[in-house]
Order: C-alpha cells, then sequence, then structure tokens
C-alpha cells in the first residue's frame, strides 16, 4: 500500500510539472480538444438541425462534414465585436472606393472618411483588447459544409462556421466565404507596410487612428 502511494504521489509530480512547462496556447489546445471529443456527436446532429432550419430549401439539404477546432481568447476574428467591426470596415473601403475612386478633395469624401476613421477606431480597440487578454480555451469552430439546392435548382455546395460557447450553447459566425474575407482583409491590415502617411491614405488612418 506505501508502496502504491508513493508511485502515485510521483505521478502527480510529474503531471503538474509536465503542466507547469506547457505554455498557456498549448493548455488551451489540450482544454479544447477533450471538448472537441466529448461534443463531437452532439454538435454535429445540432449544427445539422440548426443548418436545415435556416435553408430556404431544406428539403434539398445534403450534409457532408463537420470540422472542428479550438478558438483561444486571443484569436480576434472570433471576438463578435471584433468580427462586425472588421467585416463593417472592409464593407465601407470597398464602397468608398467604388463611389468615389481617387477623389479626396469633395466634402462628401471627407464625410465619408470621418466615419470610415471611426470605424477603423472600433476595430483598434478590439484588437487592443484582445491582445490584453489572457490566452485560454474560449471555444469550438464548427465549420459545417454541405451540399443545397440554390433558385434556380442548381446544387450548390455550402459552408457556415458556427461557435460553441463554454456552456454548449451555439451560435453561427458566419458563412465560410464571409470568414475568408474578413480574414484576408485583417491580414491585409496587419501586413500592409510600408504605410502611407501623406495625410489622405486611409491604410495610414486605419493603424492611427487616433490622430
Amino acid at each position: 500500500m506505501k508502496k502504491i502511494f508513493i508511485y502515485l504521489i510521483m505521478a502527480l509530480m510529474s503531471l503538474t510539472t509536465g503542466c507547469q512547462r506547457r505554455s498557456p496556447e498549448e493548455v488551451a489546445q489540450i482544454i479544447g480538444s477533450a471538448k472537441i471529443n466529448s461534443l463531437e456527436k452532439d454538435v454535429e446532429s445540432r449544427v445539422q438541425k440548426m443548418t436545415k432550419n435556416m435553408l430556404i430549401h431544406p428539403e434539398s439539404y445534403e450534409p457532408i462534414s463537420t470540422e472542428m477546432s479550438v478558438v483561444t481568447s486571443n484569436m480576434l476574428l472570433y471576438d463578435s465585436q471584433a468580427f462586425v467591426a472588421l467585416r463593417d470596415l472592409n464593407r465601407a473601403l470597398e464602397d468608398f472606393q467604388e463611389e468615389y475612386g481617387d477623389d479626396t478633395t469633395s466634402q462628401a469624401v471627407r464625410n465619408e472618411l470621418d466615419v470610415i476613421q471611426a470605424m477603423a477606431g472600433v476595430v483598434y480597440d478590439r484588437i487592443v483588447a484582445v491582445t490584453k487578454r489572457p490566452v485560454k480555451f474560449e471555444a469550438i469552430d464548427a465549420y459545417h459544409q454541405f451540399y443545397v439546392n440554390d433558385n434556380h435548382d442548381n446544387k450548390v455546395k455550402k459552408g457556415y462556421h458556427f461557435v460553441i460557447h463554454k456552456n454548449n450553447k451555439i451560435t453561427l459566425l458566419c458563412d465560410h466565404d464571409e470568414l475568408l474575407r474578413v480574414e484576408a482583409f485583417a491580414k491585409r491590415l496587419f501586413d500592409y507596410p510600408p504605410y502611407r502617411t501623406d495625410g489622405n491614405s486611409i491604410e495610414h488612418w486605419l493603424m492611427s487612428p487616433d490622430e
């Protein structure tokens, strides 16, 4: 009995030491992976039901797969406020370019740029908030792919991203195409050097929202 107790203590000490050596990211991945394993079947059925209920032609719905991945607290796109802010800013910039082109002098343009600068400030604030968080397990991303008929009765492939929260509540983040657009926009913002600083550059304002 004494030997068993000693072995148990040694095993616990070994586990504790191992945990101390792990980074916060590694710990978050371990916790998230365990959560995925425990919820996999339940999430699959719930996501399929939610997807079917959202479709215009649910009778044509054919599930393909559901891929789950761990979401940590420092992932910007999974902060709901950050995602919406990035999405809206991206749309505003696209609309601005389409409507005004290279015009930087009219009052309408200046008013629009003031709005865009304010939106950039919201994005900046969310980036600061997210980067200040301690890294930990936050949620699970369930990427569900399926076939469905469009309005022309053609079978198309689609994908939705659902977020499974810590309390097991599931919410829809966006469709896959929108996630890719917002992700590409975020990468463009953060990997854009050198930035123009001539006072007329939207990119400059994006990175300096308080000016």
